[in-house]
């Protein structure tokens, strides 16, 4: 569903609220995220695989293999819906030549209004973007190895403006950034023809 637009539930979350797991997969193999895309290209076609490592089973791939650069398809769970945030996101980066990146999508408005913290095997990357009307702002960036067909933890951990981002518990960098100081939806980001699987996205508040 290109051009889909995702509309934020403001709602905290209920007092037991500890540690959830966003669904991106159900248990018979279908997608349980909604499909949408920033950018330009193809349409998403995101498709739950069978994979034992991941899970319930079942990861996440997107599959259009558009190598549009400007090409971001995102898979977002709706029902998940935080200010503050942190997040983990397991991944394992397989092929594509013009990106192998994963990311995990935070206080999304719609389908051009978000944060995403995107790991990138191709380049060996993580980086912190601001996208705003469509428009892709970088605010923070480490270089880091990052190996294919290697299954990988990144986590961010969002409070009120500040970002703290690890790889693999390495953590990676810290930054500011008070331009998106609403609650919003949480999911996952691809780019161009990357072919990643995504094992799991698990989020809780962050720490006092």
């Amino acid at each position: 569903m290109r051009g889909l637009v995702f509309l934020a539930v403001l709602m905290a979350p209920p007092p037991a609220f500890a540690q959830l797991v966003a669904p991106l997969t159900t248990s018979d193999g279908r997608i349980a995220c909604t499909q949408g895309e920033t950018g330009i290209g193809r349409p998403p076609a995101w498709k739950a695989v069978a994979d034992p490592e991941a899970l319930g089973g079942w990861a996440l791939v997107e599959t259009a293999g558009d190598t549009t650069d400007l090409h971001f398809p995102l898979c977002i769970s709706e029902q998940t819906v935080a200010l503050d945030v942190d997040a983990t996101l397991r991944f394992k980066p397989l092929s594509g030549t013009v990106a192998r990146s994963a990311g995990i999508v935070l206080r999304a408005q719609n389908a051009t209004d978000y944060y995403v913290v995107a790991a990138n095997a191709l380049d060996g990357s993580v980086r912190l973007y601001r996208m705003q009307g469509g428009r892709r702002a970088q605010i923070a960036a480490k270089e880091t190895p990052i190996a294919s067909d290697r299954w990988h933890k990144l986590r961010v951990i969002l409070a009120g403006s500040k970002f703290q981002v690890s790889l693999d518990n390495i953590e990676l960098f810290t930054a500011n950034d008070r331009s998106l100081p609403v609650p919003g939806t949480i999911g996952v980001w691809s780019q161009s023809d990357s072919v990643t699987r995504f094992g799991s996205l698990v989020v809780a508040p962050p720490s006092p």
